[in-house]
């Protein structure tokens, strides 16, 4: 489960996600393949690097590109703790 607070202009919702939500639509990947590739990758303290990580292990946001911030959000949320 991850919670994310993403931003729309000035309007800032928090965004639920269970290990089965698609976050990537174009390749279809979940949160769940986000977490695996997590574990799989070398731990960086950088969002951007573990950002890079994640792509190159699932294959997000290399289509449209539509959910680099909300993969970002949910790194940055990973991450934090």
């Amino acid at each position: 489960r991850c919670s994310v607070v993403r931003g729309l202009g000035d309007v800032y919702k928090r965004q639920e996600y269970t290990e089965n939500t698609v976050i990537c639509n174009c390749k279809h990947v979940t949160l769940a393949d986000i977490d695996d590739a997590l574990q799989r990758s070398a731990r960086f303290s950088d969002v951007e690097k573990e950002f890079a990580e994640v792509q190159r292990l699932t294959s997000c946001s290399t289509g449209c590109g539509g959910c680099h911030d909300k993969i970002m959000a949910v790194l940055s949320e990973r991450l934090s703790g």
